[in-house]
């Protein structure tokens, strides 16, 4: 008897995924997000197979700066004659390990507190929200640059400093989202038979916020490697001349007037992939929580 409820349990759940996945798919823009992004994970994971990150990447040579987009460097070459596609394929490595990796720290911090928060109730909640109200009183920018002038440059001082900044909203969302399942019936039953805050909270709790989880996912590493970039334009970032895709726009300051690609190419490549993950995560919400289709 229990093995047949675990075989039905499970055949529920993958008509679950089939369900969303084709909600998913007709959403077009979510899609071509989805495909735009799965080009830039491919880079990511391939780049080393096309070209050597050391020689075309990171060596200077005179004889090939500034050289415009053509049929050999397609997206043209920098002032250091390093060729521009090869570090924005290596670049995006950087971009994308500060966008996830200050989204994921914020979020398994934002997921403990805020279902502590709104399980257990009382002091806890009353202190975590309060906690939270001081975080994101000050705006996240600030917050960032405060935390790496202590900790330092690079780019895990720049994960810690946006996770610092980034942990009060997944925590609010979390409250709210468990606030919902408390108080459901298969809850109170799993009280009754004896289950355990941590098994309740571990068995029931958090597999019912995963919806809400991959949402805000995406919508937060959007913003995150926005950010991210924008601090290592200001020099805060990887360390040069690591290629990363904030660095690059920085870089491509000096010689905007002249060679303008050096700039609009990188800035593109950053604001499409934005948009791409922004675009998937729409259509997640969509796919996952029909009911919130619309809203913002």
């Amino acid at each position: 008897m229990e093995q047949a409820a675990t075989i039905q349990k499970k055949k529920n759940k993958n008509s679950m995924g089939r369900e969303a996945w084709r909600r998913f798919r007709k959403r077009p823009p979510a899609v071509v997000g989805l495909c735009y992004f799965a080009i830039i994970i491919f880079l990511v994971i391939f780049s080393n197979v096309f070209w050597n990150y050391q020689t075309q990447a990171i060596e200077q040579s005179a004889a090939t700066r500034l050289i415009w987009p053509n049929a050999e460097h397609w997206f043209g070459t920098d002032a250091f004659g390093r060729d521009l596609l090869v570090r924005i394929a290596f670049g995006a490595r950087n971009t994308l390990l500060l966008g996830a990796g200050a989204t994921v720290c914020a979020a398994i911090i934002g997921m403990v507190l805020g279902s502590t928060a709104a399980f257990f109730g009382g002091k806890y909640d009353t202190l975590i929200m309060r906690v939270c109200d001081v975080m994101m009183s000050v705006p996240g920018i600030l917050l960032c640059l405060a935390v790496i002038a202590g900790l330092g440059t690079g780019i895990p001082q720049l994960i810690v400093a946006m996770t610092i900044g980034g942990f009060a909203g997944f925590t609010r969302v979390f409250r709210s989202a468990v606030l919902g399942i408390v108080n459901q019936e298969y809850i109170e039953a799993s009280r009754a038979m004896g289950g355990r805050n941590f098994y309740i909270i571990t068995r029931h709790v958090i597999p019912n916020t995963i919806g809400t989880l991959l949402i805000q996912l995406t919508m937060n590493m959007a913003s995150n490697m926005m950010v991210g970039a924008a601090l290592s334009f200001l020099g805060m970032g990887a360390k040069i001349p690591t290629p990363e895709w904030g660095q690059m726009l920085k870089d491509g300051m000096n010689n905007i007037r002249t060679h303008s690609y050096l700039v609009t190419i990188p800035g593109v490549v950053l604001a499409l992939t934005a948009l791409s993950i922004m675009l998937i995560g729409d259509g997640l919400r969509d796919a996952l929580d029909p009911k919130l289709k619309g809203r913002v």
